[in-house]
């Protein structure tokens, strides 16, 4: 629950990211009979990726338990949500972003082919294989769903990504023109927020090897809500 209330904000912010992103995408999909099969995929796709992180940040956990510095954790994951954070607001690549643009080169190129398909399972695939193309957000709520170490806590914050970024896409379908006035401050907001979820883990990081308090909201109720 603590990694879905922090992330929020991003998840509904990051509606104005995916329009300037996949917009023009979805937008092919606005005449065909079978567009909301995209969505369906889309959300599988996510979902599936947010459990394969929160189980890949257990076993990373675990290996880092065995030696007692866990919080190496919490600076990897917040270091890399923080550099996506600074690259973005300076409006520049992140590091890798063009070998992973030319590894996926095939992909994108498949996903054009598939989206000119007015039938259900290339729809269908188009949505699911959204998940590879190069995404700074996808990347640090990925990072996020590691982070967290829980197969199940991914799982829920994958959906709640795909969902919740739904709204602009589907508004891309219908009328791309509705939103796209607000893409050119995308940059600024992604930006902002990926530091604040950023500073957060380094917090987290830094109350393992208590150095700092955890910070916890109503503390007098049975159940915890754990900022860091």
């Amino acid at each position: 629950m603590t990694t879905l209330l922090t992330m929020l904000p991003f998840y509904l912010l990051g509606n104005l990211h995916c329009i300037g992103m996949c917009g023009p995408l979805v937008m092919m999909l606005g005449h065909h009979r079978y567009r909301y099969f995209y969505f369906l995929g889309r959300t599988l796709s996510f979902t599936l990726a947010g459990m394969a992180a929160g189980e890949a940040g257990a076993l990373f956990h675990f290996f880092l338990q065995q030696y007692h510095i866990s919080a190496v954790a919490c600076f990897l994951f917040g270091g890399i949500i923080s550099l996506i954070g600074l690259f973005t607001l300076t409006g520049h690549h992140y590091p890798g972003y063009n070998l992973i643009s030319k590894k996926t080169t095939t992909i994108s190129q498949t996903l054009s082919l598939l989206v000119l398909k007015d039938r259900m399972w290339p729809t269908f695939l188009f949505g699911f294989f959204t998940v590879a193309l190069p995404c700074g957000q996808s990347l640090i709520v990925f990072s996020a769903c590691a982070l967290s170490g829980s197969l199940w806590i991914g799982m829920v914050n994958g959906f709640a990504f795909a969902l919740l970024t739904s709204p602009s896409l589907f508004f891309a379908m219908r009328a791309h023109s509705f939103l796209s006035h607000l893409k050119k401050h995308y940059q600024t907001i992604l930006g902002i927020l990926a530091l604040i979820v950023g500073t957060l883990t380094f917090c987290r990081g830094l109350a393992d090897l208590q150095l700092i308090p955890h910070l916890v909201l109503n503390v007098s109720s049975e159940y915890h809500i754990v900022i860091y």
